[in-house]
């Protein structure tokens, strides 16, 4: 029927459709939130949830609706308040609970009964406390998505490697889906990989206990990985054969390829650079911009050559404003107060510890108490120390004064 031919009756109702206002989009989106459905269809039953989730989980309104189309089953508060409830129960905070939820929304169809309480029962029967088993449920998805039997047998598997559950959770909250790798189909083959490869069982433990992850690639990358590092000239026999492999399991060949043209910038050659690397591997891992600093400090104001620096590759490990900087300056200061300290090299004070630096080159020098202003440069966590304890060292009350004036880090510390 065309325009024309519409009798009188319907062009008057047309026309009064055509005077009912619109609602836009936004004030529809904010009808919808503030009323509640019966759940009849999926759309009401969608909209209750993510008001819900807003009012109960944190949930922002563009998350909640999201979050909403995968819970479109739900038609009352009974069944999410039980979840919610039972994690409450066990320690979990809001933050906690919106986290896990908005990455895992259906967790609020689980049963609470069935699913839930036995997986909880079975963790604390393995020896996790309340406190761990909130952290291992909110680092790991997997301890709940999984299921039970399948959950056990990971765990039971790595705390038998790794000796302690503290190590698991320090493990699952550096990596999210540590406890989602297969045993049986990834870990397990890597596994005899690294045997077949020649790393002693001794090797093998270490890497299982330190650098698990390590484990948990594909086969074929794995392999590729071992023959990277052997074609370094780091041996499967050396002992730094599994730092080398996480090491280089995380630096991309074109990050391996900046460093080694960076140091040639200051002079090495790459033998000097490989042997460097060989020595401590890490050194591929620190940022450029890091080793450009030190490099210009040890070159510049210590007066260390590039080829020095070359075969004692550790000294560009340690902290530049916390050990390199103020370890120099207190040399630097008693030298110019007519100590003779001896030949004494820098990679030899540099690797003291605290202790044994402050004992042997402040302390020992009473009559200099301002020196530890050299050291005053940034907060220290080797060394700590109280009044007492500085007068047990030998310095004077006013000694003690002056140093903790000056210096308020020693101060409340532990020796």
């Amino acid at each position: 029927m065309t325009l024309m031919n519409r009798s009188p009756f319907v062009s008057l109702l047309f026309k009064a459709f055509t005077f009912i206002p619109r609602r836009r989009p936004a004030d529809a989106a904010g009808f919808l939130s503030t009323h509640s459905y019966s759940a009849v269809s999926g759309a009401p039953q969608s909209s209750f949830m993510a008001e819900y989730l807003v009012s109960s989980c944190g949930f922002d309104p563009d998350e909640a609706a999201k979050a909403s189309k995968l819970l479109s089953g739900i038609e009352s508060r009974h069944q999410p308040d039980s979840v919610l409830g039972f994690f409450k129960s066990h320690g979990f905070d809001n933050t906690q609970m919106k986290r896990f939820l908005s990455v895992n929304p259906q967790w609020l169809l689980l049963d609470v009964e069935k699913t839930l309480a036995p997986k909880f029962r079975a963790l604390q029967d393995l020896g996790f406390s309340c406190s761990d088993i909130t952290h291992l449920v909110s680092s790991n998805n997997a301890v709940i998505s999984h299921k039970l039997q399948n959950v056990l047998s990971k765990i039971q598997f790595w705390q038998g490697t790794l000796g302690s559950n503290d190590l698991l959770m320090k493990l699952c909250k550096r990596n999210r889906w540590f406890l989602s790798y297969s045993i049986e189909k990834k870990i397990q083959p890597n596994i005899e990989i690294l045997r077949d490869f020649g790393i002693t069982d001794q090797k093998l433990s270490m890497i299982l206990r330190h650098r698990p992850l390590l484990l948990a690639q594909k086969a074929e990358t794995l392999k590729a990985l071992i023959s990277r590092v052997e074609d370094l000239g780091v041996a499967r026999t050396s002992g730094m054969f599994p730092l080398t492999l996480t090491v280089l399991h995380n630096v991309s060949e074109k990050k391996f390829k900046a460093h080694l043209e960076f140091f040639k910038g200051f002079g090495w050659s790459e033998d000097d650079f490989l042997a460097a690397f060989r020595k401590t591997p890490t050194l591929v891992a620190c940022s450029l911009k890091n080793l450009q600093r030190k490099m210009e400090f040890l070159v510049n104001e210590t007066r260390c050559t590039p080829s020095y620096l070359a075969t004692r590759s550790g000294i560009l490990l340690v902290s530049l404003e916390k050990r390199l900087i103020p370890r120099y300056r207190i040399l630097t200061g008693l030298k110019s107060r007519g100590v003779h300290i001896g030949n004494l090299q820098m990679s030899t004070y540099m690797s003291y510890t605290e202790k044994k630096f402050l004992e042997k080159f402040v302390f020992r020098y009473k009559e200099f108490p301002e020196l530890i202003e050299f050291y005053n440069v940034a907060p220290k966590t080797e060394m700590l120390f109280d009044t007492a304890t500085l007068q047990d060292l030998g310095f004077s009350r006013s000694n003690v004064t002056h140093l903790v004036r000056s210096n308020p880090i020693v101060i409340n510390q532990k020796l």
